[in-house]
């Protein structure tokens, strides 16, 4: 069974200034974020810092967020969703950088697990992924190429 492990307040504004780096947006609600071992960021209602998590054995907890690499949050497939749907909620939609709209083609060919070749500039980023009103997901981009995050439950031939 993993470890988690609640972040203090200085290791959560950490992660929210590199997602306002990367994204110009961090959630803004109030959620306790959780670490596991593996790097993996889970967010859950705040009430859970009460609870003494060291008596539990737990498998999962909450939503699984992103996952930190040295300065930079990979965003989960749902986080990049929480994500998008807070800053249209909070009418800030507008202000988030690094979307990249796909087209139905690119759309196909990311559900089917290949890396998309599309010029997005020069510099290597996370992005998000969107595909007409919906983000679908987050990304890198390197080198010219959207390279593939998405697990394989969520990939499919028949999407769109």
């Amino acid at each position: 069974m993993q470890q988690l492990n609640i972040l203090n307040g200085r290791e959560i504004k950490k992660i929210k200034e590199s997602l306002i780096k990367q994204f110009n947006y961090a959630p803004e609600e109030d959620y306790a974020y959780l670490q596991s071992e593996k790097d993996r960021i889970f967010i859950v209602n705040k009430d859970i810092s009460k609870i003494n998590l060291k008596n539990l054995i737990i498998d999962k907890m909450g939503l699984y967020f992103a996952e930190v690499h040295f300065d930079q949050v990979r965003l989960s497939k749902e986080g990049a969703e929480l994500l998008w749907l807070e800053a249209k909620r909070n009418k800030k939609e507008k202000e988030l950088k690094n979307v990249v709209e796909l087209s139905p083609e690119e759309m196909k060919e990311y559900f089917r697990g290949l890396d998309l070749t599309k010029d997005i500039g020069p510099e290597n980023k996370m992005i998000l992924l969107r595909y007409q009103n919906n983000v679908i997901g987050c990304a890198k981009y390197k080198e010219g190429k959207i390279l593939n995050f998405m697990p394989k439950i969520h990939r499919g031939e028949v999407i769109i």
